[in-house]
């Protein structure tokens, strides 16, 4: 009786009501503790974090902060919310399990100057067009048929190489192949590439501080991309008008009223005419689409020979290992042939995927855009944050690498990662949709330089200098480049036939 008195009091009410406002807010405070903010440095007004990246190496200092931080890293860069991945587990996480979410990009200012108006494939936000753009890819431009019907190509262009640096050492200048814009107009597209590569890792003023871009005016970084794009555009409407004359002249001469060409421009050319995109698709979308071409074809797989080549003159004994194994596979074979021996250089791509371990040519990749919030680490990531991996520092971890920062190729003898994100502590390319979906030409190029320079050449350091004396800084900006150009003395081997 007394009881059922209680249970109608006003004061029981109160006590339940009391209650179940406790439980809610322990239960809410339960969601927010484990979905809260990653940690992070102590930053600064106004500029945030910055402070940290002011190294010409930024890769290392995030790598030295996620140790002091966790795997899963808050940054406040200026205005702008960034989350920074620095292990393989979380890596899988935010690229496997929350691919989808990660899957755009940020809107930046190199892109939107010069991947005009980021209509190329890297920095084209997630989307129908980009979708459209991957497919053009996967069964058009960079699939592997398509690489391989470009075979004879990577013969012409590996060889031609050989020839300027036999050319080079015999103190005579070779000549140059009919149809390429002029050496000038060459140098001035190079460096302007060299600008927007420089630009597109998202840590300009206008980046960093989206409400202060008037800053880039001043500064002149605006000027200088529009400078470059310009630049860009000289050397790539170019291109375009003469393939576009040498297709019109293939299909006159063709009876079956057919003559595409085989090469990726003609291939984008006929899309344009047919209008088999399912978006309006002109020469700009062309240039845009070549420029990521060009910036894979030059920059990553350039600094990464440079890169092979420095860590295999920085250690003899690979060295030695790797002509030993070229030159017997390379010795009685017709010299347009060698692509197909490169199955058997074992060792050879063992050195190549050891040094994209160390040097991966684009060691924070290229940064993702959270499109919706989620979770990685038991941590919050908020819609709108830039997502950096860093894959440098990754492929150095102790944590899955012994003696981590040591050129090994021998790891890779069982080690069963390859260039496609099979396993993440080796992600040299990225993984999931947004993966360099040009890794497969880039690759074919690069195995076959590497195996023609050295088959066709003996090598040695200028001046005297030791192998251990061998500078191996880096300089990060987008791209990892040596911060000095390696300098090496070629010397024809003594066999070789005429090149």
């Amino acid at each position: 009786m007394e009881l059922n008195a209680l249970m109608n009091t006003p004061i029981l009410l109160g006590l339940i009501i009391s209650l179940l406002i406790i439980l809610a807010s322990r239960s809410g405070f339960e969601k927010r503790r484990r979905r809260r903010r990653p940690p992070g440095p102590w930053g600064l007004p106004f500029i945030g974090s910055i402070h940290h990246m002011l190294t010409s190496q930024p890769q290392a200092a995030l790598r030295d902060l996620a140790l002091k931080h966790g795997p899963v890293m808050y940054l406040r860069l200026g205005q702008v919310d960034a989350v920074v991945i620095s292990s393989a587990s979380a890596a899988e996480e935010a690229l496997r399990a929350n691919d989808l979410s990660f899957a755009s990009r940020p809107s930046l200012l190199g892109g939107e100057i010069a991947c005009y108006g980021n209509l190329d494939i890297a920095f084209a936000p997630y989307g129908t067009y980009w979708r459209a753009l991957r497919k053009l890819c996967a069964l058009e431009l960079l699939g592997v048929s398509k690489v391989r019907q470009l075979a004879h190509v990577r013969d012409r262009e590996t060889m031609a190489l050989v020839r300027e640096v036999a050319a080079r050492r015999r103190c005579s200048s070779g000549g140059g192949g009919g149809g390429e814009p002029p050496a000038a107009l060459m140098e001035q597209f190079l460096s302007a590439v060299s600008l927007v590569i420089s630009n597109i890792s998202g840590f300009c003023v206008s980046d960093l501080f989206p409400s202060l871009r008037l800053v880039d005016a001043i500064t002149g970084t605006r000027r200088q991309l529009w400078t470059a794009r310009r630049q860009l555009d000289d050397v790539l409407d170019r291109i375009i008008a003469e393939s576009d004359a040498r297709r019109k002249e293939r299909k006159a001469k063709d009876v079956g009223g057919g003559g595409g060409g085989d090469d990726l421009v003609s291939v984008m050319l006929r899309i344009r005419d047919e209008g088999e995109f399912e978006f309006p698709f002109d020469n700009t979308n062309i240039k845009a689409i070549i420029l990521d071409l060009f910036t894979g074809g030059t920059e990553t797989v350039s600094s990464t020979a440079e890169w092979v080549m420095a860590e295999l003159m920085k250690n003899p004994n690979a060295m030695v290992k790797a002509q030993t194994e070229v030159r017997q596979a390379f010795k009685h074979i017709d010299p347009h042939d060698h692509e197909s021996q490169l199955g058997d250089l074992s060792y050879t791509r063992m050195v190549i995927k050891e040094t994209l371990r160390l040097h991966p040519p684009l060691p924070l990749l290229l940064p993702h855009m959270c499109r919706e919030t989620c979770s990685v680490g038991a941590f919050e990531v908020a819609k709108g944050s830039r997502v950096i991996i860093n894959s440098w520092a990754i492929a150095r971890s102790p944590e899955h690498w012994d003696n981590a920062e040591k050129f090994k190729p021998e790891r890779f003898e069982k080690n069963t990662a390859d260039y496609t994100g099979t396993k993440f502590d080796y992600l040299p390319f990225g993984y999931g949709r947004r993966m360099c979906p040009g890794s497969g030409f880039g690759i074919a190029v690069l195995e076959l330089m590497v195996a023609r320079l050295l088959y066709y050449f003996n090598w040695s350091l200028p001046d005297g200098i030791r192998p251990e004396e061998l500078d191996m800084d880096t300089t990060v900006g987008a791209s990892a480049r040596r911060t000095s150009q390696l300098r090496l003395v070629a010397f024809p081997y003594e066999f070789q036939m005429e090149i």
